[in-house]
């Protein structure tokens, strides 16, 4: 069989781009149509040298991998290893997706147009083919990815919260809350809402009890609670449009999620209630409390 050099470079650069397209589509990089097609074409003429000089098995698949690297650095222009690392994931995941949806569709469509030389898949291989196999392709990916995102997501909502207070750490689950932008009135520190149960061993169960006596209205004889600088914080929710805190502000605190976050310019706001029925997190943090803007780099 006749094989056309130039249309098998067409093709490649055809079906790379649409790979690479997608890749940038569902990774969210930058996309630069010059580098795009730039990289494509590299694809392409990687493909006939690979036709046209037989390598052993293994010497290919490096090759194949050390090219792709290439390709992808080429056209995001990114060489964040993480980035990277990233879109070359995403880069394989369309090309295994996109070559299993043409080779499924050829098969039923037209399979005498599959045919095997030597270790290649060659013959009549429509464009169109391509683009559909293509389109399909990345609307299978795109739902998939945006599941996983979804489980992903609900997964780093739950993060590890450490207060430090007097020489005290307590470590305990928080959920990012998007809806909670509670700041103290004056100060206009950012309040972190946290079980009172959770506090015990940091807070005396005595100053803890005290804490229910100030939001029923009663006064405080133990003058061991001014230590703690107790502040009422007031806030509103469904059901609940005049509610009152108890904060007190900590040394420092530390949230673990997609990035360490420190800062020592919150309030702890005592709830005095349960967040969680499942009790998978005992406190509550707003996305102002991650602003790194406001974040410490170092703690003395």
């Amino acid at each position: 069989m006749t094989v056309y050099l130039d249309v098998v470079f067409f093709e490649n650069v055809v079906l790379n781009y649409i790979i690479i397209l997608s890749t940038a589509l569902i990774s969210k990089s930058k996309i630069n149509t010059k580098r795009i097609i730039l990289s494509s074409m590299i694809g392409g003429v990687f493909a006939i040298l690979n036709y046209m000089v037989s390598l052993h098995i293994f010497v290919s698949i490096v090759l194949k991998v050390i090219i792709s690297i290439i390709m992808i650095l080429i056209a995001f222009g990114d060489y964040n290893i993480k980035k990277v690392f990233k879109q070359i994931t995403f880069f394989y995941l369309v090309s295994f997706t996109f070559g299993g949806i043409a080779f499924m569709l050829l098969f039923f469509v037209n399979p005498n147009n599959i045919i095997v030389d030597g270790n290649h898949f060659v013959g009549t291989y429509p464009i169109k083919m391509a683009v559909l196999s293509g389109g399909i392709g990345f609307i299978i990916i795109s739902v998939v990815a945006k599941i996983i995102k979804d489980k992903i997501s609900k997964k780093i909502m739950i993060c590890e919260l450490e207060i430090f207070y007097n020489g005290k750490v307590k470590k305990i689950k928080t959920m990012l809350d998007t809806g909670n932008l509670l700041k103290e009135p004056i100060s206009k520190a950012d309040v972190v809402i946290v079980e009172k149960h959770s506090l015990e061993g940091m807070v005396s169960d005595e100053l803890l009890m005290d804490v229910s006596n100030v939001l029923d209205g009663k006064l405080i004889e133990d003058e061991a609670i001014h230590s703690y600088n107790f502040k009422l914080i007031p806030f509103s929710s469904l059901g609940n449009d005049n509610g009152l805190l108890v904060g007190f502000k900590p040394d420092y605190i530390k949230v673990y999620g997609e990035e360490e976050c420190v800062r020592d310019d919150v309030l702890i706001g005592i709830y005095n209630g349960k967040l969680s029925r499942t009790n998978m997190y005992t406190s509550l943090i707003g996305l102002n409390v991650l602003d790194n803007s406001k974040k410490l780099e170092e703690i003395v």
